[in-house]
């Protein structure tokens, strides 16, 4: 087993005791000001935190991300890594599962990312 840090994920994730899971529903990128990858990918991850934050938390509370990429190039792959060290820093940044694919629901959206989280009971 690798390393996984400079790919930005982990391989394991806990919930300690006294806490509740928060799911967050796929956060997709078409409502970013701009309709390039990278406005797309900031735009989902805000509104991830945005929602944590309603459930008493933040994005640095997700435990496990899935995200739907269109088009998958390794260009497109570093600016995910790049946005989740840049929310992360240091710490370990979550589990995540990426998957390719070929469109979205909606056909302006070039990312969707889902999240679980967990906050304080």
């Amino acid at each position: 087993m690798y390393d996984p840090r400079s790919r930005a994920f982990s391989h394991l994730g806990l919930v300690p005791p006294g806490n509740q899971l928060v799911f967050v529903a796929g956060q997709g990128g078409s409502g970013a000001k701009n309709t390039n990858f990278e406005s797309q990918c900031i735009h989902s991850l805000d509104s991830i935190n945005r929602i944590m934050e309603t459930a008493g938390g933040s994005i640095l509370d997700v435990v496990k991300f899935t995200v739907w990429m269109v088009g998958y190039t390794e260009d497109r792959h570093q600016v995910l890594i790049r946005e989740l060290h840049h929310r992360f820093g240091e710490l370990l940044t979550p589990t995540c599962s990426l998957i390719p694919v070929q469109r979205l629901g909606l056909l302006t959206s070039l990312i969707e990312i889902e999240a679980i989280g967990v906050v304080p009971t």
